[in-house]
């Protein structure tokens, strides 16, 4: 205990930007040793969150509005293997978390034989993953995949109660090809700012991009294909890092991310559609697009809000979400 508050002392009286550099220093050896990317598959929680991310490729595929034949079948025999392996490793301690990832491939046989493609290698795959997990495909039976969904329904259902709201919304890979209106974004801005932020600073800011320009800004995000021409309104949330303080250099993203969630929120209450799209990328590719795009410096970038018209019917992505159990605990 002497010995920490002599360390404490001694780092508050630093220099800012020597204090600054300890904060570097303590990330970087968190990111070496909890990032997701290093020794994946002999941590349990990073091949779920990983598998996670695979699997919603597949949904992801199903959900676009020109689905091309036959598509993902590489990627489908690839997360097969890993829940092979995932069950292999850790099904003795956690084999529920297959059974999403499982009627996820289940759905995606079933899509394939409505397009008229036979998959026989990734059926049999599949067959034999399931008898080593131990359960029979019929049981399957998670949310999983896609569903039609209707604009009149999502929309009612968005001004209906706070659960109403949050069921309803799902993310939109395709819109109408139409603008929409400044009011109606407004209005959803507007609603976005009753966001609490850290001491009211409220150092969020928003970027409207919309025709060519939304498109440019997906193709330099890059994490849209098959689907970056369907979006024709763009909205890039930042927060200010001049707004905060030298004891909390992590706080813009704190606060940006709360106002991004409202604003995703408050365009599905309006009657718009959306979908968020990653800003998590390393720096460089981060000042690339914000040169490109005139977004100042001082600006962090923490989603790309994509949004439009909805047309009256569209494909769904359902994703089950992991229980309470899961991701909360009591103290």
């Amino acid at each position: 205990m002497k010995w920490s508050r002599l360390y404490n002392g001694a780092k508050a009286r630093l220099p800012i930007s020597m204090r600054f550099l300890i904060e570097v220093l303590s990330y970087w050896r968190r990111l070496c040793r909890y990032n997701a990317s290093v020794r994946t598959d002999k941590d349990m929680q990073k091949m779920q969150y990983t598998l996670l991310r695979e699997n919603h490729i597949i949904e992801k595929g199903m959900s676009m509005r020109n689905t091309r034949k036959g598509f993902g079948q590489q990627k489908v025999t690839a997360l097969i293997s890993r829940l092979r392996k995932y069950n292999h490793l850790y099904g003795s301690v956690d084999k529920s978390f297959l059974a999403y990832p499982l009627s996820t491939i289940k759905v995606y046989v079933d899509y394939q034989h409505a397009d008229g493609i036979d998959i026989p290698e990734i059926e049999n795959a599949f067959q034999q993953l399931c008898e080593e997990v131990g359960v029979k495909p019929e049981s399957l039976v998670l949310p999983a995949g896609i569903e039609q969904g209707k604009a009149e329904v999502l929309k009612a259902q968005a001004q209906g109660d706070f659960p109403s709201l949050l069921y309803s919304r799902h993310s939109m890979r395709y819109f109408l090809d139409e603008i929409p209106s400044k009011e109606l974004l407004e209005k959803a801005l507007g609603l976005a700012a009753r966001t609490p932020s850290a001491c009211n600073r409220q150092a969020w800011h928003t970027h409207v991009f919309f025709g060519e320009d939304a498109h440019e800004l997906l193709r330099m995000q890059d994490g849209c294909k098959g689907f970056t021409e369907d979006i024709h309104c763009c909205i890039v949330v930042t927060a200010d890092m001049k707004g905060f303080l030298g004891h909390e250099p992590f706080q813009c993203y704190i606060d940006g991310g709360l106002y991004a969630q409202n604003l995703i929120n408050a365009l599905h209450y309006v009657g718009l559609g959306s979908i968020p799209l990653s800003c998590g990328f390393m720096s460089d590719k981060l000042i690339s697009i914000q040169k490109h795009f005139n977004i100042p410096e001082n600006e962090v970038m923490i989603v790309i809000v994509g949004t439009g018209v909805m047309p009256e019917e569209m494909k769904l992505a359902i994703s089950t979400r992991r229980p309470v159990s899961a991701t909360n605990t009591y103290h």
